[in-house]
Order: structure tokens, then C-alpha cells, then sequence
């Protein structure tokens, strides 16, 4: 059995790229990432949402890697965003990194996160199947 990411064409239409919902197979490996933020290896944070978006997401592809993932393992992704007008630096980020078919997601518009100068946060959810 594969994972399969699926849409249903009986509820509304996704509202961007990701799918409705994930099926994992029990012999299937799942990572499950603790939410990243946009800090740097040396600490520093940069102000923009998007640098600080793709640094989340070379935090996450160093830490599939290390486990043998890739970014097209990923079936899950919440986002904890401050505020909305980041939303098209985060998603022109997201879609160059991310293949179709796309994971289940969910955005949560957030009054603050830990630290001030974090715009936002990402976690997620990897599935293979074959994987140790």
C-alpha cells in the first residue's frame, strides 16, 4: 500500500496547494518535525518573513535528510503565521520547494509567537513507505 494524498470533491475546493486529507499505510515511517522558526545557524533572525521561511524549510530538508526523506515525503503541514500580509512571501517560498501533489496543511493566523521577531512557525508530519 502507498500513501496517497487525496482531495474530496464533495466538501469546497482546497483555498491553495495542499490536499484535503493523507492516507498512511501502517508499514509506512512517519517523522513527525517540531515547529521551526526563522533563525539562522549563528542565531541571527532576519527581518523579512520569506528569508525567514526558507530558512525554516532548509532546517526541515536538513533534518529529513538526515533520516533519508525528502521534501515530496511530506503529508502534513501547519503554519502559525502573525501576520496576513506575510502570506505571499511564505507561499512564493513554499511553492518553489514543495512538489505537487501537495500535503494536507492548515494556517492559524497567530496574535504572537515566542520571540517578537518571529513571523511565523511551521511544523510537519513526513510519511514513506520502505523507509528506516
Amino acid at each position: 500500500m502507498t500513501i496517497t494524498l487525496f482531495d474530496c470533491k464533495d466538501v469546497a475546493a482546497a483555498f491553495g496547494n495542499y490536499a484535503h486529507g493523507v492516507v498512511i499505510p501502517p508499514s509506512a515511517v512517519t517523522i513527525h518535525l517540531a515547529g521551526q522558526v526563522g533563525v539562522r545557524p549563528d542565531g541571527t533572525i532576519p527581518g523579512d518573513a520569506g528569508e525567514q521561511t526558507r530558512i525554516i524549510f532548509e532546517n526541515f530538508r536538513i533534518i529529513l535528510e538526515s533520516r533519508g526523506f525528502a521534501f515530496s515525503d511530506i503529508v502534513k503541514m501547519n503554519y502559525f503565521v502573525v501576520e496576513a500580509e506575510d502570506l505571499p512571501a511564505i507561499r512564493a517560498v513554499r511553492d518553489s520547494l514543495i512538489p505537487a501533489p501537495f500535503p494536507a496543511a492548515s494556517l492559524v493566523l497567530v496574535k504572537a509567537l515566542g520571540r517578537p521577531e518571529w513571523k511565523l512557525e511551521i511544523e510537519c508530519i513526513a510519511a514513506r513507505t520502505g523507509a528506516e
